[in-house]
């Protein structure tokens, strides 16, 4: 049966009573049981309901939880020596720390101090029933009255579980939700340092040597390493994208993406859908992003619904600010090729965009790109994660370029001409005389350089025709595909090659560049690379080589 999709619900209690769309996820209960730590972290992008599990979680442990009917029918319930031990059991502190979002370091304390208070305010009821002391009274309702000194703030989560231990006589568990909201919005802002150094302490003090705590659950996008953030909880258990434990608890299955489509009447589409929206890989499965399918089965329309949900001011800096060496990672990404890397134990928000593990692990996290080839330790490659993602880098990729290129605008539009006319002698002009020599162009040394650049200016200037790098094509991948929207003109279909280095000094470089072009044309012939073009019904269809070796480039076509 179709229900409605509430679009942006992270209430449990709000989903189950109102009878909305729900993947059922509650073996995460037991999951959780089973392998938890003392204090446990799971890190996942953004979007892929930690906050909903997280009060799911608190509907269940919760004592005093309403509505003790909200799990019927649910997985969790066939388990019933977990119902009877766990079930409505437990003191249960839940708070989400993902909209401290301000432009200023004071103005992100007022909004943890707003928190907090409502925090405290669920829990009135122990301050009005005398088992608490004078001394932990009298904080109880400054916390609540919201107007706690830094220090008092800091230790707030501790004195909560202390006065509901004291009140239930029972230890309590706390789930703080996306703790690291706060400092990546500090880096973006300015006041990094300040938040860190307040954080350590905020969870610190719940979370280390505390003898009110039956067990702690973050979640957040990053592992923040900076001066012993997190692993200074007593040895906590750091699950990250890459590690089995609760890999399908967060995200959806291709079995349940299969069984939501069916229901919703849109399994036709799944193969697109895949494409899309597949692509995550945590621990050794393979998952899609739950925002966006929802997104899809409620609007029935194939769009960025994730990338469009949260600040990506740091994907657009990587373009801004980013070395050379990461922008070279930067364009192989973009052109169909993967970056090597290893995992770092955790992450720094960067001061200098360069190319480096913890750069790359940072994005691994936050769900752009994806190990290779199910790959789990070591040195792995990596790549993009699925279609959408690709969108967005390439957006950006193209307001970057823009910015880059605005003294060759001219010349891009005569290189494209001559590209869509066939004129292989033009293309190569305006690429040797004008557009490789350009003070702006980049400095080449790999061929992902020469691609990205040629690719950049493609997309810059698309208007009626689309563009498309490392597609499937025939046998293999074309580096670049051109499709005007009018199947009437010509379509364009582009191999790159790159010579770093000369066969020897007396070598005639026009004459190894035209050997290398040439085998270009000879590999969209033998990989079929045009035969999707003329299924799609393209009746002229042009096809270049085009080598390079520094700033010099041969053009030819066919």
């Amino acid at each position: 049966m179709k229900k409605q999709i509430l679009t942006g619900a992270e209430s449990f209690t709000e989903i189950i009573e109102g009878d909305y769309f729900y993947i059922d996820k509650t073996m995460f209960i037991k999951e959780l049981l089973e392998n938890r730590g003392k204090v446990t972290l799971i890190t996942r992008p953004r979007r892929f309901g930690k906050t909903l599990n997280m009060s799911m979680l608190k509907s269940f442990f919760g004592i005093g939880t309403a509505n003790p009917a909200l799990f019927d029918g649910l997985q969790i319930m066939e388990h019933t020596d977990i119902v009877d031990k766990y079930m409505h059991k437990y003191p249960v502190v839940f708070l989400t720390l993902k909209n401290v979002e301000f432009a200023n370091y004071k103005a992100s304390l007022d909004g943890i101090r707003s928190i907090v208070s409502e925090v405290f305010q669920e829990f009135l009821y122990i301050y009005e029933s005398g088992k608490l002391n004078e001394r932990q009274m009298k904080v109880f309702y400054s916390l609540f009255l919201g107007e706690p000194a830094e220090d008092e703030l800091q230790y707030s989560l501790k004195t909560l579980t202390s006065c509901l231990h004291t009140y239930y006589n029972k230890r309590v568990i706390i789930l703080l939700d996306e703790y690291d909201a706060p400092i990546a919005n500090a880096y973006i802002e300015g006041y990094y340092d300040d938040m860190v150094k307040f954080m350590r302490g905020f969870m610190g003090s719940v979370f280390k040597t505390n003898d009110h705590l039956e067990f702690g659950l973050l979640t957040g996008i990053q592992r923040i390493a900076k001066e012993g953030l997190v692993s200074s909880f007593n040895n906590p258990l750091v699950c990250g994208v890459m590690e089995d434990e609760f890999a399908t608890s967060f995200g959806f299955t291709e079995e349940e993406v299969k069984e939501a489509c069916k229901t919703y009447e849109m399994s036709s589409n799944f193969g697109e859908i895949k494409k899309w929206y597949d692509g995550y890989r945590f621990g050794g499965c393979d998952m899609y992003n739950p925002w966006s399918i929802t997104g899809y089965l409620n609007r029935k329309v194939l769009d960025n619904y994730w990338l469009n949900t949260g600040s990506t001011t740091i994907m657009q800096d990587m373009f801004s600010k980013g070395d050379k060496a990461l922008r070279d990672d930067l364009a192989g990404l973009l052109t169909g090729s993967a970056i090597e890397m290893s995992l770092a134990d955790g992450i720094t928000y960067p001061q200098h965009f360069n190319k480096s593990d913890a750069f790359w692990t940072m994005f691994l996290n936050a769900g752009y790109i994806k190990p290779c080839n199910g790959a789990k330790a070591g040195r792995f490659n990596a790549e993009l994660v699925n279609l959408e993602v690709r969108n967005v880098f390439e957006r950006y990729a193209q307001d970057w370029f823009n910015d880059q290129q605005p003294a060759i605008a001219e010349s891009i539009l005569l290189f494209i001409e001559g590209l869509l006319a066939g004129d292989s002698a033009a293309v190569q002009n305006v690429l040797n005389d004008e557009l490789l020599n350009n003070p702006s162009s980049h400095d080449f040394q790999v061929e992902n350089s020469y691609h990205m650049f040629i690719y950049g200016m493609l997309v810059a200037a698309a208007g009626e025709y689309a563009v498309y790098s490392n597609q499937e094509a025939g046998k293999g991948r074309s580096d670049c595909v051109i499709k005007p929207l009018d199947r009437a003109k010509a379509a364009v279909v582009v191999e790159f090659k790159h010579i770093k280095r000369l066969p020897r000094k007396t070598a005639d470089l026009n004459k190894v560049l035209l050997e290398e072009a040439e085998s270009g044309l000879e590999q969209i012939d033998a990989k079929v690379y045009m035969h999707d073009l003329k299924r799609e019904g393209y009746a002229k269809i042009y096809k270049y080589g085009i080598a390079f070796h520094k700033k010099v480039c041969v053009v030819v076509s066919g």
